[in-house]
């Protein structure tokens, strides 16, 4: 309880310092949840076993109907990602969409624990699709919502942490416990987070729902700006007068047309290709060329799983440096471990080290590049609303430009598989590596025109949060 009420305390708080310090205690019991995405992978290392087994795919086709599956939940995620930021922008609360993405992802996997057809399976992985784009927005915002934009970027950094891990701890523990237990111990653990995560959502209070419990009292709820935080809605008792409704275009049409919003939403969707050209690609590889089941393929992607738990520490990097400069060395120097992959031949412990260490170096530097990638769009709206106050409206629209940037991502995992295991089935593992390495140095150069750390506004943080709000001059 002492979790769910620190939000509240720090409404109260008058020293920044001591906001942070309750802030980041909500904003962590938000982060533990996001290892919901843990669950939707543990099926990964699984698939290809399982579509043989249970839905009597043949052998030889199995590589392709785990590439079919993952490209269904991303082209799912990546038409509904936009639709649902709306959604989360105008919806009172952020914690009913929340609840509604755990219950779909819940169905789908109940769906996917009895299927013994493939149509089945491709039904259960278009409703995690809906349900993970669903999450996914939700939420950041959410997130958004309890901090302040000076540490934006390292929060999210916590949060990509769990994300990622869920990511890359997924397969490990699937093919743990699929090679432990069996096909039905993979989804009593994913129903155990999946409740887990249910139970702490409705336990969270959001910032928006506190503020409404605490007495009238203007100086502490209107002259102190840090008693406000990172709060994207708007006041509805303070209407902006700077665009009437008819000259309003909507939001996502003005997020889309800023290039650095597109910049950074293309870095995203090229981190998505490569999460899921190696989901799809890693576990056939290592089972034809080192006789590894399920288990092993789990424990490939562990060392790049730990790489997740530096990516607090690289958000704050972006937070100092801006996202230019982090941006640039993490694709710039990710085209170097990509190339490599090509010498990894032979079923030898040097081989096998070198595959591992590769691996490492990767997740290493994708992670590098993701809070500076979030908190670039984040940067965008505020210079638009200095620029134009008012012209988000009243609630703002955070959800919908993380809606956005989730798209790119999604769209990424959609294309991740059929580059991966197209070029892999067809070209070979050599011609795989190199491809992906030039796309990784070629999303390098548009790094460039995003923002340096240098170009911040430091103004009067009353003045941004007003301006956040969307609230008027």
């Amino acid at each position: 309880m002492a979790l769910t009420i620190s939000l509240i305390d720090g409404v109260y708080c008058r020293n920044s310092m001591d906001l942070i310090v309750h802030a980041r205690i909500s904003t962590e019991l938000r982060v533990f949840s996001q290892c919901t995405y843990s669950q939707e992978l543990q099926i990964v290392p699984v698939m290809p076993t399982a579509l043989v087994d249970r839905a009597g795919v043949p052998y030889q086709d199995r590589e392709y109907w785990v590439s079919v599956l993952l490209m269904c939940e991303a082209a799912v995620a990546c038409i509904c990602c936009p639709i649902f930021g709306y959604i989360v922008d105008v919806s009172p609360t952020r914690q009913l969409p929340y609840l509604l993405g755990l219950i779909l992802l819940g169905a789908s996997m109940i769906i996917l624990s009895i299927a013994r057809t493939v149509g089945f399976f491709i039904v259960a992985r278009l409703l995690q699709g809906g349900a993970t784009a669903m999450v996914a927005v939700a939420g950041l915002a959410l997130l958004t919502d309890s901090v302040s934009f000076d540490n934006l970027g390292q929060v999210i950094g916590y949060l990509g942490s769990s994300v990622a891990l869920g990511f890359l701890l997924g397969p490990l523990i699937g093919g743990v416990l699929y090679e432990k237990s069996g096909y039905q111990a993979v989804f009593a653990m994913a129903f155990v987070i999946v409740g887990v995560d249910l139970l702490l959502r409705v336990a969270v209070i959001e910032k928006k729902v506190a503020c409404q419990w605490l007495p009238e009292d203007s100086e502490t709820s209107q002259s102190n700006p840090h008693a406000r935080g990172y709060n994207t809605f708007g006041d509805a008792s303070e209407p902006s007068d700077s665009e009437s409704p008819k000259s309003k275009k909507p939001a996502l049409f003005l997020i889309i047309r800023q290039p650095r919003v597109m910049i950074s939403s293309w870095a995203l969707l090229v981190h998505g290709l490569l999460y899921s050209a190696f989901d799809a690609t890693i576990p056939v590889f290592v089972e034809t060329r080192f006789h590894w089941g399920p288990l092993g393929a789990g424990l490939t992607f562990l060392p790049s799983a730990v790489t997740a738990l530096f990516e607090p520490y690289f958000g704050y990097l972006s937070d100092r440096y801006g996202a230019r400069k982090v941006t640039l060395i993490g694709f710039l120097f990710l085209s170097i471990p990509l190339v490599c992959l090509r010498f990894v031949e032979s079923n030898t412990t040097p081989h096998i080290v070198l595959l591992i260490t590769l691996l490492t170096c990767i997740g290493l530097l994708m992670n590098l590049c993701v809070p500076a990638l979030y908190v670039e769009t984040q940067q965008v709206l505020e210079d638009m609303e200095r620029e134009r106050p008012g012209i988000f409206g009243k609630k703002g629209a955070v959800a919908q430009a993380f809606g956005v940037q989730t798209m790119a991502q999604f769209l990424g995992l959609f294309v991740g598989p059929l580059w991966g295991g197209f070029v892999e089935y067809r070209f070979g593992w050599k011609n795989m590596s190199w491809t992906l390495a030039l796309l990784a140095g070629l999303t390098a150069v548009p790094m460039l025109w995003l923002s340096d750390g240098g170009e911040k506004v430091r103004g009067d943080e009353e003045e941004r949060e007003r301006l956040v709000n969307g609230e008027g001059a």
